[in-house]
This record gives C-alpha cells, sequence and structure tokens, in this order.
C-alpha cells in the first residue's frame, strides 16, 4: 500500500521505502488523457503549466510520438506521462516538467514491497497469540503506526505442532485473554496495533502496563467485543491526531481534550501515550472502514495476518435465521426458499460501513468470504502492465450490457485496458473465459441449478480447472453458488445475485457497477452504490475479499451526497472509510480523517463547478445520478 496525499502544492507519495513529493502551482484537476501502466496502485490526473520531482528520474528510451513518460529510480516508484511539448530539465536530484500551457499529466504511484517470512506457530489459541504479537514488533514506536502505508505487511500463519516461540511476557504491553480462539481473534486487532504481547490462560480479558501499573479489564465475550472496538477506534483516531506525516496535516483536537499536543505525545514511549489513551474516555468520532464476524477454527485463524493488515475489527460470527416475513420484505425468498436451498442468516453487525462474513451459512448485508479469497490475493502476481477485461452476454435480450466495453474504455483510461465482448459462448468457449488469467470477466446470462445458460447447455463452475479472473460480475438469475465456487477456484471476489432479476433491473445495476469498478472503486463499494439504483438492490451481494479493486484508485473515488437547501445546496464530500486514512476536503482544502464527512453549504454556480469535469457518483436529494448527467440537467434548467 502506498499512501497519497494532496497538499497545497502538489503531492507527497508515502510508502514502506521512502516517499516522494510532486510539486505544482496551478493544478487543475481532470480528467485523464495518457495511460498509465495497470501496475500503479494510485495517484492523480489533470492539468498544469509546471511541475517539479524531488527524485532522480528516468525517461523512456522509447517513447511515443505524443507522450513522454518519467519514472523515478526511486522507491516508491512515481510515474508521470505528458505530452511531447512538455520540456524536462534533470539536475540528478530531481525534474520539472514545464508546459507553454497548462496540459494534462497523468501521475501513477506504485511500491513493490515483499511480504516477510512466514511465522510458523503451533495450531492453537496459544500459537495464534503468539504470530499476532510477532506481527506488532514490526510496527513504527510513534503515532506515525495510524498511517496505513507506514505499517508493514503482516508476515503470513503456517502451522506445526512442534513448533514454540516467544511468549512476549517481556513486552512492556501484556493482553491477556481466556485460553479460547474466539477470544484470541477478538483481541487480536487491538493487540496488534498496541504491539503488545498477546497471551492465554486469564479468566478474563485484559491489558496491563506493570511498569506503569495500569491495568484495564474487559467484559468477557460477547461485550469483548464491541468494548475492543471502541479502544481501537479511540487509540488510531488519537494516534492520527498526534502525528506528523509530511504533507499532512489533521485536527488536533482530539489531543487538546485531554491537554496534550503532538509534541507532547511525541516525547514519551509508546507504553506512556498507550496508558494515556487507553485511560480516556472519548467516544468514536470517525466511521469504521472494516467488521469480520470470523467462526473461530484454526483453518479461519489462518486468514488473520489479512485482517490485521487492513486493521479490521473481528467480532464472533453471531446470526440469527431471517424470518419469513423479513424475506418478503427483501425480495429473496425466491433465492433462499426456492432457487437454492439453503437457511438465510442476519449477522449480528458491529460497526463499519464493510461487513465480512467468514463462517459457515449464507447471510444478507455482508460479503461471504473464505480463506481461499485470501488465499488467492497473495499467490496471484497481478504485475502486468495493461488490464484485461472480458465481457461476456450469453442472452441476446440483454445485449445492451455490451456498451459496457465502451464504459470500461472512458472509465479505465486512466491505466492501459484491453477489452473483449463475446456473445453467446458455448460451454467451451465459456470455461476457456473463465480459466485464462485476466483480470476481470463480466457475464450476462442466466444461471440455472445446471450452471450457467450457454447455447449448447450448462457450465457448471465446478467444472473449471481453475478461475484466472481477478474479480468477476455474474449478472445472471440466482448466481450466488457458482460465483462461490468461482473464488474457490481462484478468484479473490465478484458480485453476485441471490434471485431471479428482471432485465431492465439487472442491465441498470451491471451499467452502474461496472462504471464504478472501472473508476477505482472496490467490488463492496461499486456494489453498494450500483444497488441504490434499483428498487431491489439487495436481490445482489458479494462474495470472496470484496474490498478488493481492479484498477488504481486515481483520486478519492467518493460519493458525493447532495441536498437541496432553497437556492443553496448542502454538499458531503464522502470518501471510502481506512483504518487511519486521510483525504483533503476539496471544499475547505483541509485534510481529514476517511469516514469524517463535512457538510459544506454552495451556491448553484459552485455546485455546478464541482460537478462538471469529473464523473462521480452522486445521491442528490436522494436519488442516483451520475455527475456529468446531473451537471448537464442543472444547466438545461438554467441552474
Amino acid at each position: 500500500m502506498v499512501g497519497w496525499l494532496s497538499t497545497e502544492t502538489g503531492f507527497r507519495a508515502i510508502g514502506q521505502t521512502g516517499a516522494v513529493t510532486v510539486e505544482t502551482d496551478d493544478w487543475e484537476r481532470a480528467r485523464p488523457v495518457h495511460e498509465l501502466p495497470a501496475t500503479v496502485s494510485t495517484g492523480a490526473t489533470g492539468r498544469c503549466r509546471r511541475l517539479s520531482v524531488n527524485a532522480p528520474v528516468a525517461a523512456d528510451p522509447e517513447p511515443s510520438d505524443d507522450t513522454q513518460t518519467l519514472t523515478t529510480t526511486t522507491s516508491p516508484t512515481l510515474t508521470l506521462r505528458f505530452s511531447s511539448a512538455g520540456a524536462v530539465t534533470t539536475d540528478g536530484d530531481g525534474a520539472t516538467v514545464s508546459f507553454q500551457t497548462p496540459s494534462p499529466v497523468s501521475i501513477g504511484v506504485s511500491e513493490r514491497v515483499h511480504r516477510p517470512e512466514p511465522l510458523t506457530v503451533p495450531p492453537s489459541p496459544a500459537g495464534i497469540a503468539a504470530a499476532v504479537t510477532a506481527a506488532g514488533d514490526r510496527l513504527p514506536d510513534g503515532p506515525e503506526r495510524s498511517f496505513p502505508a507506514l505499517r508493514p505487511a503482516v508476515p503470513r500463519i503456517e502451522f506445526d505442532a512442534s513448533a514454540t516461540r516467544d511468549d512476549g511476557d517481556t513486552r512492556p504491553i501484556r493482553f491477556t485473554v481466556p485460553d479460547e480462539l474466539e477470544s484470541v481473534l477478538v483481541a487480536a486487532p487491538l493487540a496488534y496495533y498496541l504491539g503488545a504481547s498477546l497471551t492465554v490462560g486469564a479468566s478474563r480479558p485484559r491489558i496491563e502496563i506493570p511498569a506503569l501499573e495500569f491495568s484495564l479489564p474487559f467484559t468477557p465475550l460477547p461485550a469483548f467485543a464491541s468494548e475492543t472496538a471502541a479502544t481501537l477506534q479511540r487509540l488510531v483516531a488519537l494516534d492520527s491526531a498526534a502525528r506528523r506525516v509530511e504533507g499532512e496535516r489533521l485536527d488536533d483536537a482530539p489531543l487538546a481534550a485531554l491537554e496534550l499536543t503532538p509534541d507532547h505525545v511525541a516525547a514519551v514511549e509508546p507504553s506512556v501515550r498507550y496508558a494515556t489513551f487507553l485511560d480516556a474516555d472519548q467516544p468514536a468520532t470517525t466511521t469504521w472502514h472494516r467488521s469480520t464476524y470470523v467462526e473461530p477454527t484454526i483453518e479461519r485463524a489462518r486468514i488473520l495476518p489479512a485482517l490485521l493488515d487492513q486493521l479490521s475489527l473481528v467480532y464472533p460470527a453471531e446470526a440469527t435465521a431471517v424470518s419469513p416475513q423479513e424475506l418478503l420484505e427483501s425480495a429473496l425468498e425466491d433465492f433462499f426458499r426456492g432457487v437454492v436451498s439453503v437457511t438465510p442468516l442476519a449477522p449480528e453487525l458491529g460497526v463499519g460501513v464493510s461487513h465480512g462474513w467468514l463462517a459457515d451459512g449464507a447471510v444478507v448485508d455482508a460479503f461471504k468470504t473464505t480463506p481461499a479469497a485470501y488465499d488467492n490475493a497473495t499467490e496471484r502476481t497481478d504485475d502486468a502492465e495493461t488490464l484485461r477485461v472480458t465481457i461476456v452476454s450469453n442472452d441476446p435480450e440483454m445485449d445492451e450490457e455490451l456498451a459496457l466495453a465502451e464504459t470500461y474504455r472512458n472509465r479505465t483510461n486512466a491505466v492501459s485496458t484491453e477489452i473483449e465482448v463475446h456473445e453467446s459462448l458455448t460451454t467451451g468457449e465459456l470455461a476457456r473465459v473463465f480459466e485464462r488469467s485476466q483480470t476481470y470477466v463480466h457475464y450476462v446470462g442466466h444461471c440455472e441449478e445446471a450452471g450457467l445458460r450457454c447455447p449448447d447447455g450448462h457450465l457448471s463452475t465446478s467444472s473449471l480447472s481453475r478461475s484466472g479472473a481477478r474479480a468477476f460480475f455474474l449478472n445472471a438469475c440466482g448466481s450466488y453458488r457458482e460465483g462461490e465456487t468461482l473464488v474457490e477456484k481462484g478468484s479473490v471476489a465478484g458480485a453476485v445475485t441471490l434471485e431471479a432479476v428482471l432485465n431492465e433491473q439487472a442491465a441498470t445495476v451491471g451499467q452502474a457497477f461496472g462504471t464504478l469498478l472501472a473508476a477505482g472503486y472496490s467490488v463492496r463499494r461499486a456494489l453498494a452504490l450500483a444497488r441504490r439504483r434499483v428498487p431491489m438492490g439487495r436481490d445482489y451481494a458479494a462474495v470472496g475479499d470484496a474490498t478488493v479493486r481492479i484498477t488504481p484508485s486515481v483520486g478519492d473515488a467518493p460519493l458525493l451526497v447532495v441536498e437541496s437547501r432553497g437556492d443553496e445546496f448542502a454538499i458531503r464530500y464522502e470518501v471510502a472509510p481506512e483504518s487511519g486514512g486521510t483525504y483533503r476536503d476539496p471544499f475547505t482544502g483541509r485534510h481529514r480523517r476517511r469516514g469524517a464527512w463535512q457538510t459544506t453549504v454552495v451556491d448553484r454556480a459552485r455546485l455546478r463547478s464541482v460537478l462538471e469535469g469529473r464523473e462521480i457518483p452522486v445521491e442528490f436529494d436522494g436519488s442516483f445520478r451520475w455527475s456529468g448527467e446531473l451537471a448537464a440537467d442543472l444547466r438545461s434548467q438554467g441552474l
């Protein structure tokens, strides 16, 4: 992960191996003109007269007739692409690009960081606790550990019954829990973030800092889960207010409420800092990004490093059966009682906007994930410089969704993309599409008990030798089980339907989902926003690790919420929450924590200026719109 900061004078990319700064005094956001390699993870596109980079660069030895490319030779790697009219000057330590008039520039950043060697522990609660303890050793000492890009990758877990590890009793912060896997899993994110030793054997959970005679007891499960969640949110919020990351400045009001300053916090050891923060009584002020509900088995516990990498909260996998009345109200009765024979579950959700279900059962209101999804994400080497997208329509009545090809070309033009379109594929041809290595497959058609319908029969995804697509959308009636199988066969995540859906509804959701996915939204967020376009949005669900993206997030990938107030409009710029991540408010210029949104009131002219020149989803007076079409409507109305 690379941190990307928009600053008053440009941008700053921060990674595990270093940082690089781009300075420009006249940057104006604009749609991309010059394609970036698909290997970049984030960046920006816009126009300017001049920009400079504070790192040595190398020019593309074979530039095209109309595009120049500069790449920094240090890490993280910054890629600049701009027109051949740009004049480049270098001095060995950096480079400056100048234009006669404001010209399009695409900036992308990437970093290749190797995951550390796996941790080998016994397959037991104590073994999992030892792995969490070892993972916390890698964190920065200061409050900068709250900045996601500065947290190193968490080592994978491997099991060996004869393995032994240090129990961590010499660490300043100690976290003891009952000798049960469920308590270890729930405690893991907080223990990891604290850098504490996590051990088992206590009658009730407790954090202790012996040198300071500090002790914080927790209530046993199930209340333990909500208490650890609130505690971790508070620590990340206070660390974020205290950290000093170059190019970023957050409001330190949370510290001021404790009569502290960032200098006070920076001057003390982590144990002193956290004893103070743990003793504070401050509620969470931002929306948390993710919670995962985990069934306590050793096989599922093996995936804990992936959850710690994302700093997901962990809750017990508790759920209740959905009543027949609720099924009718949610329009899922056909799926759960007819199309597929399963018992629907409504999980007891904790905090957060994203909920993952790492347990048995089909659930509503959460994406169903498995250990295979995280294994697939780790094992894939998606280092191709071109995204490969395949669109398949096996239903002539839904050919309008083939227009997605143009959508992907338009939306992914920030990065190099190859798109294939197929119609009426046979079972063999469709199998080869799914088995081929590529970025994304969008299938439109019908799904029946025997599988995906083809002109010569049905393709069951269980018959595939592998699933080569990183992500997929099976826009076909009742495709849930087929999608689950694609994840087990090699994919990371995908969108599916839970029951029979109307063609018009399917086309609407498919177009919106594809557009958002191509623009850098995650599978989960793209589906959540696309579902708002139809009345029966809950007919769609995500499987696998739905936090995955298929394209780089070049920009914030926001949702703009607009409410009419007479001649004025209240605007809220919502960027997906992230543990400790930040964004720059386009209205005030201030940095805010992701998940902390500010409402700004603007006049009609200002609203149009915000909408024009970009294509992002807008919730306008409760209705889902695209910014471009809304701007056109306002213009036609003389607003």
